[in-house]
């Protein structure tokens, strides 16, 4: 029994050195695995204390171990569950520090800066600081985005809806075709024999889209690359945008991401298209002005 206390006093001098360099370097995991270290020995100590003694099931030392077991257990259960998820995450390498993570159950989005059994730290991009369970990310979702950060993935993901007004779907004219046809924007990008008279601008527009986005150096044309129409709505007909975007970074992306919508909101007005948007007080108000004025020029004309 010496022995077994001599070991556990030896793990635990060990691994507390050891957590002392760890933290100069700023390696978390490497305490991590100390701190499991510490209840493997502690574990073994306790087996060898019944060994030892030989304490068995009808002994009241049996009975005294057992209620001390379930109280420990009760009392370390999150630690327990931090042991198992810790494990499940770094076996499989799920995550390392400065990951970057989303948890959304607890609206966390950022870096992750420390891992223990009970808790890993996370900065998020608001620069807030937020800790979460360990055993969350083996009970719980959440997104590991490092891979795609690095480029080591087709890109960061762009999905968006833009629903237009139906009420100005059309078939295009003979002069409107010509018009199109002589656009510098257009020249290079959308096939000419796309563009000719009886044709719906819905499909026009669609078309154009796409040929643009495939032609984007920061459009990714893997895995794939849509622009498709999805169930009309009694707003309109929504379009959708599915793409993978080269560059990931937070910034980066959003930068991007904003300059497609602007371009694809820009276009519209090209093939005689508007975004649908709910009337608003200015809308009704502006409306109700031009009857009282229609209004009063029919009254001055009687």
């Amino acid at each position: 029994m010496t022995g077994l206390t001599l070991f556990l006093w030896l793990i635990i001098s060990i691994c507390n050195k050891l957590t002392d360099i760890f933290i100069l370097r700023k390696q978390e995991s490497g305490l991590t695995w100390c701190q499991i270290a510490i209840l493997i020995a502690v574990a073994l100590w306790i087996l060898g204390f019944l060994l030892v003694f030989d304490i068995q099931k009808d002994s009241s030392y049996f009975l005294v171990f057992g209620i001390i077991g379930t109280v420990l257990s009760w009392v370390f259960q999150d630690t327990l569950k931090g042991v198992v998820a810790f494990l499940h995450v770094r076996l499989n390498h799920l995550l390392s520090i400065d990951d970057w993570i989303q948890v959304p159950k607890y609206n966390v989005d950022g870096e992750v800066k420390r891992i223990t059994l009970t808790t890993v730290t996370i900065l998020n991009w608001d620069t807030t600081t937020s800790s979460i369970p360990t055993s969350v990310l083996h009970a719980d979702h959440f997104i590991n985005f490092q891979k795609m950060a690095e480029g080591k993935t087709y890109g960061r993901l762009l999905t968006r809806n833009f629903i237009l007004d139906t009420s100005r779907f059309r078939p295009i004219s003979a002069e409107e075709a010509e018009r199109l046809k002589n656009m510098d924007e257009l020249k290079h990008i959308l096939p000419a024999e796309e563009i000719h008279e009886g044709v719906l601008n819905a499909h026009l527009f669609r078309t154009y889209l796409f040929h643009w986005l495939m032609n984007d150096p920061v459009v990714s044309q893997n895995p794939r690359l849509m622009v498709s129409w999805k169930e009309q709505k009694d707003s309109g007909m929504p379009l959708q945008v599915f793409a993978h975007l080269l560059k990931t970074g937070f910034s980066t992306f959003e930068w991007e991401q904003s300059r497609i919508t602007e371009h694809i909101v820009e276009s519209l007005e090209w093939f005689g298209l508007r975004l649908y948007q709910s009337p608003s007080s200015y809308d009704l108000s502006t409306c109700i002005d031009h009857l009282k004025e229609a209004t009063n020029r029919k009254e001055n004309i009687a």
